[in-house]
């Protein structure tokens, strides 16, 4: 049996009036000490609207946590991927992947905050759609196709990466889930792992666990994907750590 994993889930948020300078900073820090601290993983959210949580690019931290640190693995929590073009996100991931040496992870959602999505012409519904259409034209190209295709956001001619990821065969890539099927059935779909982001956080995300990995396995037996592999499913559940 492996050993149990740990890993912290940061949006980060911070107190509006605080010095958003120096609050990056210390979030910088904190990913420092971690890695000092044997922590396995963290992730890093995309967020554009709220003020609290001030990190626009996940990625671009992650470059920079990743030269202050030698161990921990550092993932996208989440990266909206609805928000972007999909060729685009795969090519900054992999770019990523080279610059890290295989520390770098990718976690996908629809994106969180209403508010980020409507000062780009979306709502709530779009961005659901927009996740499903936009990683399965990922993870094709991660699989090294050419893909043509048109979203409601962006269209694709002969899209295809320059480089291959660093990791053989690619980096870990997960799916957000709160309550809602939709992210363990896109999980299924595609063999990749699951983020359970409401794991503690409500009774209701708590209570649609069971649900949940049972709708990953269906959906990766639908598909004729490999069994489900549970050290590959993260759950995320708050702590005060003092």
């Amino acid at each position: 049996m492996s050993r149990l994993r740990f890993g912290t889930f940061l949006a980060p948020f911070h107190q509006p009036g605080q010095n958003p300078t120096l609050a990056l900073q210390r979030d910088l820090e904190l990913v420092e000490h971690l890695d000092r601290l044997g922590y396995d993983e963290a992730w890093i959210g995309e967020h554009h609207s709220a003020g609290s949580e001030i990190i626009a690019s996940p990625e671009i931290f992650i470059a920079a946590a990743a030269e202050r640190t030698r161990h921990i693995r550092l993932g996208t929590g989440v990266t909206s991927i609805a928000y972007h073009n999909p060729l685009w996100v795969a090519d900054r991931m992999v770019l990523l992947d080279h610059l890290t040496r295989g520390r770098v992870m990718l976690g996908c959602g629809p994106g969180s905050l209403p508010t980020d999505s409507a000062m780009i012409g979306l709502n709530p519904t779009d961005t659901r759609e927009l996740l499903e259409v936009n990683l399965d034209i990922i993870m094709r190209l991660l699989r090294g196709e050419t893909v043509t295709a048109r979203t409601r956001t962006h269209t694709l001619v002969d899209a295809q990466l320059q480089l291959a990821p660093y990791s053989d065969p690619c980096f870990d890539i997960t799916v957000a889930a709160v309550a809602s099927p939709t992210g363990p059935r896109m999980a299924g779909q595609h063999g990749v792992g699951l983020l359970s982001i409401g794991a503690t956080l409500t009774q209701d995300g708590f209570d649609a666990l069971a649900r949940h990995w049972g709708v990953v396995e269906e959906r990766a037996a639908h598909h004729g994907q490999p069994t489900p592999d549970r050290g590959k499913w993260r759950l995320v559940g708050l702590m005060h750590v003092a």
